[in-house]
């Protein structure tokens, strides 16, 4: 049962539902669309796509302020058709959404074997969708999440995950860990998104920048043995379509420290999702604080 509920997450969960009602009346593109429209127009001008501004401004030292709003319009109109996908997203499954979902890559599936494997990724494009790719293209496990601060909506989006996406939902944490090492000695694969700021992460280096990291998937690739799988998500064009690419497996290092592996794989996983943000800055989730606040140095 449900604890701690306070008016606001009340208030909160009836202002979610409303507007899931209004993009769900709609098709599916349509009101992704829509989405995509309305946050488009109001995103930019909200206090919060200052914090995008100086992500890019770290990121891209020297971006012109055109090319900076260019990709902050595009962030906000992929965010915006993420939220009203939302309404829609147990439709990806089935036809004739399910040939919207497009894989590349699975030759590299084959280093699955008979043992699990750890898939990482960061909040591109609508990040929900990946796992769901994954598990129409054999890919059975679970994901890692957040708990929400609101629990009505902490709530819903479990139902929502487990009835459209169809994957077991892991929680951070201890018990979380021990739900991963269950799943991968059963030969399943977890999905991690991790391009977060972790508080207790370990320092490594993303855009020339030192930030925390989360050893999690490096962490698992040492002690279990089991191949990292570097995915990368798009959304083609301005549609509901999407591409899901398994890129060439990390391994650990068996001969190597354990400590060292842990830093060279979770330095290489940054690696990645820094290329891939390069590659598409506009689907990638610039509103998160990815980096301190405090200045920061760059290495050298």
């Amino acid at each position: 049962m449900t604890s701690g509920i306070r008016f606001k997450h009340r208030l909160e969960f009836a202002a979610l539902k409303l507007a899931l009602s209004l993009f769900g009346a709609p098709s599916l593109e349509r009101a992704s669309a829509m989405g995509a429209a309305f946050c488009g127009f109001v995103g930019p001008r909200l206090g919060v796509t200052n914090r995008a501004r100086k992500n890019l401004e770290r990121a891209f030292p020297g971006m012109e302020k055109a090319e900076q709003d260019a990709i902050i319009k595009a962030v906000w109109r992929n965010l915006g058709r993420n939220i009203a996908e939302y309404a829609h997203l147990d439709k990806f499954q089935y036809p004739p959404y399910r040939e919207g979902l497009e894989i590349a890559g699975t030759a590299h599936l084959a280093a699955l074997q008979d043992k699990g494997g750890v898939f990482v990724s960061g909040h591109f494009a609508n990040w929900e969708i990946a796992a769901l790719i994954g598990r129409l293209n054999g890919v059975e496990g679970g994901g890692l999440y957040r708990h929400a601060n609101n629990p009505l909506v902490n709530e819903w989006t479990l139902a929502l995950r487990a009835r459209a996406i169809g994957q077991v939902q892991i929680a951070k944490g201890q018990a979380g860990m021990r739900e991963i090492i269950r799943l991968l000695r059963a030969g399943k694969s977890v999905f991690m998104l991790t391009d977060q700021k972790m508080n207790d992460g370990i320092e490594t280096s993303f855009f020339g920048h030192k930030v925390k990291s989360t050893a999690a998937p490096a962490g698992l690739a040492v002690r279990y043995g089991v191949p990292i799988f570097p995915v990368s998500l798009e959304r083609l064009g301005e549609s509901v379509r999407f591409r899901l690419t398994v890129h060439a497996p990390l391994y650990a290092n068996a001969d190597a420290d354990d400590v060292s592996e842990v830093l060279r794989l979770t330095q290489a996983i940054n690696d990645f999702l820094e290329a891939e943000i390069r590659a598409r800055p506009g689907q990638w989730f610039w509103l998160h604080n990815r980096w301190p606040m405090k200045k920061i140095k760059k290495r050298r």
